[in-house]
């Protein structure tokens, strides 16, 4: 076969192979931005216990790190989850739910956190939060444990208090954003938008 025929059959394949691969791209990129919003109104219980809780990692003394996981989720949580209903509200008790459809209570299941003897070596912390879901009148309609993880260095004696806290958040807006995720893909919690009256 000339050269020049073979080239052209080249060039005609890779064209070929390009327009086939552009239409799954697209795809893809369309169904991840078709999410909407689960149309209930919800409410986020933050309980008082749930923002003041601390993890102690490491041995007691100069190692032992104190991890207020607690208190990042009750900054980060909300606005993040805010995105996963067509109404959210964050009350400090369930009780404080009011007319909600929706009452989601998150609880700590476990943190763990890897120790490093470099100042610039990356360390994991890891967070795992059980969420529930429940309609007005308290029945349980959905349940899931996320874990969420952050990477970032050790740091050194001027920089350890500032990554600490920035993989704190890191960590727990992990654990929001797939807890999103989840909602938003539930079947559970479909049926009962499907099922309960429209938000006022």
């Amino acid at each position: 076969m000339p050269n020049h025929i073979s080239r052209f059959v080249g060039c005609s394949l890779i064209l070929l192979i390009a327009a086939c691969a552009t239409p799954s791209r697209l795809e893809g990129q369309d169904a991840k931005t078709s999410t909407q919003p689960v149309s209930l109104a919800a409410a986020l219980v933050l309980t008082p216990e749930f923002c003041a809780t601390k993890s102690k990692k490491g041995t007691w003394g100069i190692n032992q790190e104190t991890f207020p996981v607690g208190k990042s989720a009750c900054k980060e949580l909300d606005p993040i989850l805010k995105t996963a209903f067509s109404s959210l509200k964050t009350v400090n008790e369930a009780s404080g739910a009011g007319d909600a459809q929706l009452i989601l209570t998150p609880k700590f299941v476990d943190v763990g956190a890897t120790q490093k003897a470099f100042a610039f070596a990356s360390r994991e912390l890891t967070v795992i939060i059980e969420w529930t879901a429940r309609d007005k009148t308290g029945k349980t309609v959905w349940i899931e444990t996320i874990q969420g993880s952050a990477k970032r260095h050790q740091g050194n004696l001027f920089t350890a208090g500032s990554n600490l806290k920035h993989i704190v958040q890191d960590s727990v807006k992990d654990v929001a954003e797939q807890a999103v995720t989840k909602i938003e893909a539930s079947p559970e919690i479909a049926r009962l938008a499907t099922e309960a009256k429209p938000a006022q």
